[in-house]
């Protein structure tokens, strides 16, 4: 009777393990799938970013610093100052 006993707490012992191992495991997949995601999302992020700074220097930079010097050279023409 006490080996069928221990027999028996061994068994639900093992099956206990093996539950948490498969939970564990579930857990661990998770984890992965959601760190790729996050990688994968800052990825994208990043490249967004550096798309937009890289357009505002090239394009809207100098396109403002053109208007700005046309709005001094109208401001120079209409009070008759000399532009250097």
């Amino acid at each position: 009777m006490h080996i069928l006993i221990h027999q028996i707490q061994s068994q639900t012992c093992q099956q206990m393990m093996d539950e948490s191992e498969k939970d564990f495991k579930k857990m661990t997949e998770r984890v992965t799938e959601t760190t790729e995601a996050m990688k994968e999302t800052y990825t994208e992020f990043m490249a967004e970013a550096q798309a937009t700074a890289s357009r505002v220097c090239k394009t809207t930079i100098p396109e403002l610093a053109k208007s700005l010097e046309k709005s001094i050279g109208d401001l120079q023409s209409r009070f008759g100052i000399p532009s250097n």
